[in-house]
């Protein structure tokens, strides 16, 4: 464990300590939205065709299921996937059946601003014996976020240390400098809003197998609300020494969902 690893894990269990003596009894729901959603994931011909031979990048839809919720203390937000719903369980890789879950929480520092962040991120695939058996991959997060908002966009940074629990490697894996931010606003009357998050994976274990010590994996999205009930949105993914490769990948996600 390096140094600045070390200063952070030593400065999250402290803080952790300190915050947790102060928790009150009680909290009050602040607010929150969930969705369902289905959506199509368009990787670029360079993506598809030079991963063909490795992690089989091939276009995929998915149904979503998203929500999140705000209280006095903090915040929680999740979603779980199906990928290739329709498809067999042992399909070739890329075509096969997968799910993905994610779980984040931030616990408010008083009125600091500042937060203990943590999430929790997790992908399946079902190939079957006949393609290598079953894959796995699950990143754990923990560490200190902020939040703040500067004329109307929202923005939430974190750093965290990063712990993985995969197929082929299992243990701490450096940390991660990420952000999630957003900008709602108005055009011809109608609801506009863009979203941004992004991680940046620093000093992986060699071990892992995603092309180096360094990674980045993010998405920015344009999302309209036509009505209450429905948003529809368009996103550009792309990673890079991530997603089980060592260069930059990058695709468009199609999504409509319904709101509840």
């Amino acid at each position: 464990m390096d140094a600045l690893e070390k200063f952070m894990r030593t400065t999250i269990l402290a803080t952790a300590l300190l915050t947790t003596v102060s928790v009150p009894a009680y909290a009050e729901y602040q607010g929150g939205f969930a969705n369902i959603s289905m959506n199509y994931l368009d990787w670029t011909s360079h993506t598809t065709h030079k991963s063909g031979q490795t992690s089989h990048k091939d276009d995929f839809a998915y149904l979503e299921l998203e929500g999140g919720a705000g209280f006095d203390w903090g915040e929680l937000y999740g979603f779980f996937d199906l990928e290739n719903a329709f498809n067999s369980q042992h399909a070739e890789p890329g075509d096969n059946q997968r799910y993905t879950f994610k779980t984040t929480g931030r616990f408010y520092l008083a009125d600091t601003g500042f937060n203990l962040y943590g999430h929790v991120y997790g992908t399946y695939s079902l190939p079957g014996t006949a393609h290598g058996g079953n894959f796995h991959e699950v990143n754990t997060l923990y560490g200190i976020g902020y939040n703040t908002d500067f004329a109307g966009v929202w923005f939430k940074p974190f750093v965290a240390l990063h712990y993985v629990d995969q197929t082929f490697y299992s243990g701490n894996n450096g940390y991660v400098v990420g952000w999630v931010a957003g900008y709602d606003f108005q055009l011809w009357e109608e609801k506009f809003s863009i979203t941004n998050w992004n991680e940046i994976e620093l000093n992986r274990n060699e071990r892992y197998g995603n092309g180096g010590r360094n990674g980045t994996n993010g998405a920015i999205a344009l999302w309209w609300t036509p009505h209450q009930s429905f948003t529809t949105g368009i996103q550009y993914r792309y990673a890079d020494h991530k997603l089980g490769e060592d260069f930059w990948q990058d695709a468009i996600v199609y999504s409509i969902k319904y709101n509840f």
